[in-house]
């Protein structure tokens, strides 16, 4: 019973220790272009949502209907972080539970502590994405597959099986560690009779959907927008693996070589046990990086690996820290340990910055999109058509819900996006950040013309071309003609202002090309 108690406090303690971190952030946080992506697409009908994420985008669904569900009981930005806090909070005690399986309660506290104290759980648990939803599905699949190889019951592998299915339906990286799993687990089960596993044969064959998605996803980020080929450059694997390592504990060099240490000598511990465990963390570490390098063609790399996307290594990263504290202590005095355990804590919280919270847009924080959403919530009619995925489309969300909404990454998407639009469409309507830059609405409005609505705000332009469009071309024309304009218009343009004129334009008219070659073909089929 007192293990148990001490379990539960210094649970509790690390959970309520990283929510006070996060709640804060929930709305104080600027919105993000990728938060306002998912909360748009998600707000969407759920066949629609399925749809758009399985065979338009490319990817893994479960964050999207998890997020469909909850901006169903409420549509609006902090229900969709409150559903990352969740899952971030979620991912502790499992940290905590696959370290104690390990190495017993000091490691598993350790665990718990590194997951609570860490900067990518403390930026990217408020973050409006499926970040804290992976590791919180790494956390569980570990701890499920160490359950599992310690019981060898049928049940504990069809549990550990289970879920690692949840894994690549949380984001493609997730099979990487599937895969792991699966290596692992056929060395333990070599020469045992095949019919206890079918089960698990069956679960892995259900991830086929899901491996096809992120295959999609991995064919439109290896063309690139720019027309580069490839995944990662090998300087650009190395830097983001540390950084991610680091972002889990230690931050950067020096004190990073710290926890390093600690790590490596949990490595070693459990490798002289032969525990399946230590063969996961190798692989699982060691493969991701090694594979997008070998992986690139060879065209030449491009760098679309970050940090965040490696957050699936922290209960791993976690455990291995618990483990090697738990030795490097054994021998000392309880108090001691104790003493050592809170020092961690504190060195992980005063470690520099590993990585950096992206959500510091001006445009993004409530006070600039007050005026422009208040404005969206009494004008938007749900036969309209939004461009793009606007962070000031998704603070409007109890108007923007559910209305159809044309992304701006590619042409192909575009295209996807416009020919399900329901027709007439009654307005088109789009947002352009301003950034530092002015605009000057009287030229604005002069080379619009009539048909046209602008309303300028200090962070925000909102254009408003009426309706109603009964051609899909009229749409995508409608669209390129007041972002050209506004591009005219505007002065003091920044960097990221030009590169989001240049992708939404480039996108636009490609589509409206594709749109024309289909109406003169089928013209051209009717005459004939």
């Amino acid at each position: 019973m007192p293990a148990t108690a001490t379990a539960l406090a210094v649970n509790l303690v690390a959970v309520g220790f990283l929510l006070h971190r996060l709640a804060p952030d929930v709305n104080a946080k600027p919105l993000y272009q990728d938060e306002a992506l998912a909360g748009l697409v998600s707000a969407e009908p759920l066949s629609s949502v399925v749809r758009t994420v399985i065979r338009d985008r490319g990817g893994a669904p479960l964050h999207f209907v998890l997020a469909h569900v909850a901006l169903t009981l409420d549509p609006s930005p902090a229900a969709l972080r409150w559903l990352s806090v969740v899952f971030a909070l979620a991912t502790v005690p499992l940290c905590y539970d696959l370290g104690r399986r390990l190495a017993g309660p000091l490691a598993g506290g350790t665990a718990a502590v590194v997951a609570a104290s860490s900067q990518m759980l403390g930026i990217y648990g408020t973050f409006g994405r499926m970040y804290s939803l992976f590791a919180f599905t790494a956390a569980l699949a570990v701890d499920l597959f160490v359950r599992a190889t310690e019981r060898r019951t049928r049940g504990a592998v069809l549990a550990a099986a289970a879920a690692a299915w949840l894994l690549p339906a949380v984001h493609p990286f997730g099979i990487i560690l599937v895969a792991a799993e699966a290596g692992v687990a056929l060395v333990l089960w070599r020469g045992k009779p095949l019919r206890a596993v079918l089960p698990v044969v069956a679960i892995v064959a259900a991830t086929i959907p899901f491996v096809l998605a992120d295959l999609r996803l991995a064919d439109r980020y290896s063309a690139g927008l720019s027309g580069q080929s490839g995944l990662v450059t090998p300087f650009r694997a190395t830097y983001v693996s540390a950084r991610a390592l680091g972002s889990f504990a230690g931050g950067r060099e020096p004190l990073v070589l710290l926890f390093f240490a600690l790590a490596a000598l949990g490595f070693v511990v459990l490798a002289g046990r032969r525990s399946p465990f230590a063969a996961l963390a190798c692989v699982a570490l060691v493969v991701p990086p090694v594979v997008l390098v070998l992986g690139r063609s060879t065209g030449g790399a491009t760098d679309h690996l970050e940090a965040r996307q490696l957050i699936f290594w922290l209960p791993l990263w976690a455990a291995l820290i618990g483990v090697g504290t738990a030795r490097a202590v054994r021998d000392v005095h309880p108090a001691l340990r104790v003493l050592s355990l809170a020092l961690l804590c504190a060195l992980a919280l005063l470690a520099p910055a590993a990585i950096a919270d992206p959500r510091t847009a001006p445009s993004g924080t409530q006070e600039a999109m007050a005026a422009p959403a208040a404005w969206l919530l009494t004008h938007v009619e749900r036969n309209d058509v939004l461009f793009p995925n606007s962070p000031v489309f998704l603070a409007a969300l109890h108007a923007t819900h559910g209305v159809a909404t044309v992304p701006r990454e590619e042409p192909s998407l575009v295209l996807r996006a416009v020919r399900r639009a329901r027709l007439p469409i009654g307005s088109v309507l789009v947002a352009v950040p301003l950034d530092q830059g002015t605009v000057s609405v009287v030229a604005l409005r002069r080379r619009l013309g009539a048909g046209f609505e602008v309303r300028p705000y200090r962070r925000w332009l909102i254009i408003r071309a009426a309706g109603p469009f009964r051609d899909r071309g009229a749409v995508v024309v409608a669209a390129a003609r007041a972002l050209s304009a506004a591009r005219a218009s505007i002065d003091g343009q920044s960097v990221g202002l030009e590169g989001y004129f240049h992708q939404s334009l480039g996108s636009l008219r490609a589509a409206l090309r594709v749109l024309r070659a289909d109406q003169q073909a089928r013209a051209t089929s009717t005459s004939s």
